[in-house]
């Protein structure tokens, strides 16, 4: 007989997998987590330039943020919170627009006048009042925004937009994931976004540390190799030994759990794999702000990016050693000739970018460009796929999911995985009290 408590290993260091490992700790059980690099943070991860921390990839914190913020509060950084009002920019042939109120719209000059009203009409009609998605999982987005739009606005905003953000598969996406995403991003009176003091690495550490004081143990630098389950534990493969823990959380994206799945978990995988884009993104360090907007969309036949993002409109440059950060984005497959351009190419063509946005742009403005990739941002969602996806428990084994083949229809973001990672953890605890008759597994490693 042994009084150990039970004991759950968490399967990546990313903003769900540190938020499981706190939830199930604070309900009094023992916790392992495991990451492969040396850095916590998942997509949150940053570099240091000059001694100044800043992040890889570009993260939007809104003030209607349900899950993220009152993870903040209990981790007593919502003070450090700085809110700014932003605007949004179109990048349309060699003219950037605003993009913010109705007159913004009426001057726009990519659209008629006809199909410039019909636009302001239809975003107040999804972003103000339709309240039901119902039926919106099962019809293509293109197709209803064609319906609610016409074919002029569809053709050369939505559909340019949509191909951007999941390249040639974007005609299977449901209308129901754009319909949550505008909800998100414009159900308010402004466009208001948020920045804790530190970014997300003090978000990411805080986190660590209180893992730490509740006495979980974080292991970085170790990739686990192979998870198999059995009727009394759950087992993973870490440095050529397998170790015994009651649960397992995967935070890990979906193709990647595949690769390790063995087993059990393995035939109880999804029997249709998810296809992902990754992101390819060039960070522009300049000594100068370059343009007026926080972010802006970029509709251009061949051009080199799709979206521009100039974070220093909310994060304060006393953060970036008075640097402005812009942030230059490339949705795409990973292996596919996009992906795997050179980091000189895509610097290049960076820098060639900037003169459109500002023709007051000049190349001495530029201190640094840094090329990151990561290939598992976001999936290509396919239609039906709300009574699909993934639930939190991987069929009847001890592996229980907190990854972004989960997020449907929200956007993949810290808050989005927060809740996400919450509602698993407390799907664990609960098996564990009420499933699961046994003793705790020994964890004990043996030889693989």
């Amino acid at each position: 007989m042994t009084n150990l408590k039970p004991h759950v290993v968490v399967l990546g260091g990313g903003i769900s997998g540190l938020v499981s490992a706190l939830r199930l700790l604070q309900s009094g059980h023992r916790v392992t987590l495991l990451e492969e690099s040396d850095q916590l943070g998942g997509l949150g991860g940053t570099f240091e330039h000059e001694g100044f921390v800043m992040e890889k990839f570009y993260h939007v914190m809104l003030n209607t943020d349900s899950n993220l913020l009152p993870l903040l509060k209990e981790l007593n950084l919502h003070r450090d919170i700085r809110w700014k009002e932003t605007k949004m920019g179109f990048l349309h042939g060699k003219r950037l627009f605003p993009f913010n109120t109705p007159m913004d719209l009426l001057k726009f000059g990519g659209l008629s006048i006809a199909g410039r009203l019909r636009t302001a009409i239809g975003a107040a009609y999804i972003a103000k009042f339709l309240d039901n998605p119902k039926g919106l999982d099962s019809i293509s987005a293109i197709e209803w925004l064609e319906g609610i739009f016409g074919e002029e606005v569809s053709a050369r905003l939505w559909r340019p937009l949509l191909r951007a953000k999941f390249g040639d598969l974007y005609e299977s996406v449901p209308a129901y994931w754009f319909w949550s995403r505008m909800r998100r991003e414009k159900s308010g009176a402004k466009e208001v976004k948020g920045y804790v003091k530190g970014g997300y690495r003090r978000i990411a550490d805080r986190l660590e540390t209180e893992i730490r004081r509740l006495g979980g143990v974080i292991r970085k630098r170790t990739p686990v190799y192979a998870v198999q389950d059995s009727p009394w534990d759950i087992q993973v493969q870490v440095a050529g030994k397998w170790e015994s823990y009651d649960a397992a959380i995967s935070t890990v994206p979906m193709p990647i759990l595949a690769k390790i799945a063995r087993g059990r978990v393995e035939s109880s995988l999804p029997s249709k794999a998810l296809v992902y884009q990754g992101v390819v993104n060039a960070v522009v360090l300049l000594k100068n702000r370059l343009q007026p907007n926080y972010w802006n969309a970029i509709v251009k036949k061949d051009y080199p990016f799709q979206g521009l993002v100039e974070t220093t409109h909310v994060v304060p440059v006393t953060q970036t050693g008075g640097r402005h950060l812009v942030y230059l984005l490339n949705y795409c497959q990973a292996g596919s000739e996009t992906y795997n351009q050179t980091d000189g190419d895509i610097r290049f063509q960076a820098l060639k970018c900037m003169k459109d946005f500002n023709p007051r742009f000049q190349a001495d403005w530029v201190e640094d460009i840094k090329v990151f990739r990561t290939p598992y941002v976001e999936a290509v969602w396919p239609l039906g796929y709300k009574n699909n996806k993934p639930r939190i428990r991987l069929g009847d084994t001890r592996l229980y999911l907190a990854n972004t083949a989960q997020c449907y229809p929200d956007v993949n973001s810290w808050n989005t995985m927060v809740g996400i990672a919450n509602d698993a953890a407390g799907r664990v605890e609960f098996d564990i009290a009420n499933v699961y008759k046994k003793e705790p597994a020994a964890s004990m490693a043996t030889s693989a």
